[in-house]
């Protein structure tokens, strides 16, 4: 059986889209025409960054001189400290970091690509799974939730107040719930395997 609908899990979690939507709606966000063109570079950075952690895990985990089971214990608590922010506060990042989306150009890389799309939890997946599920889908299923979070983010008003953003609170701690679950079942295997 192929590992890409859990990998496609994995990735979802790790990159938390309502999450960041939530963290997007709570500042003024630039205009709509400048967001998408924001999003639209600020998504294929991330999605280049993370395709490079996917087919590099190897050399990044000889150059960090740990072996692969040991890199999932780190990577497990690096997606625990990711899914913190969501679960307690329905949001990616602070408030303060997602305003300085609508500063231009320099917000393509952050907050927007990293830490906003190419979450450190992502990059950890990526990383991880990389060596666990091999690269190409890997590399897929992290170009494919990158296009994803790319268009809940662009595609229209986000909800400031109201049930919407209710319920993309509930769905951003809910992402964060399940991160947590598979950053400890992925530090379980890490202890387990070294």
């Amino acid at each position: 059986m192929s590992e890409l609908p859990l990998l496609l899990i994995v990735f979802w979690a790790a990159l938390n889209p309502p999450a960041s939507a939530a963290a997007l709606a709570s500042v003024g966000a630039p205009r709509e025409a400048q967001r998408m063109r924001l999003l639209a570079a600020a998504s294929a950075l991330a999605a280049l960054l993370l395709l490079l952690a996917a087919v590099l895990h190897g050399p990044l985990l000889d150059l960090l001189d740990v072996s692969a089971a040991s890199f999932d214990v780190a990577a497990g608590i690096v997606m625990l400290a990711g899914a913190a922010r969501p679960l307690l506060r329905g949001r990616a990042i602070e408030e303060a970091i997602a305003a300085a989306a609508g500063d231009g150009r320099r917000a393509i890389l952050a907050p927007l690509a990293v830490p906003l799309i190419a979450t450190p939890a992502a990059l950890a997946v990526a990383v991880s799974w990389g060596e666990r599920a091999g690269e190409a889908p890997t590399a897929l299923a992290a170009v494919v939730l990158v296009a994803v979070a790319g268009h809940w983010l662009g595609r229209g008003p986000l909800p400031h107040a109201g049930a919407g953003r209710a319920i993309l609170d509930a769905l951003a701690r809910l992402t964060g719930l399940l991160l947590a679950v598979i950053a400890v079942g992925l530090v379980v295997q890490g202890i387990l395997a070294v």
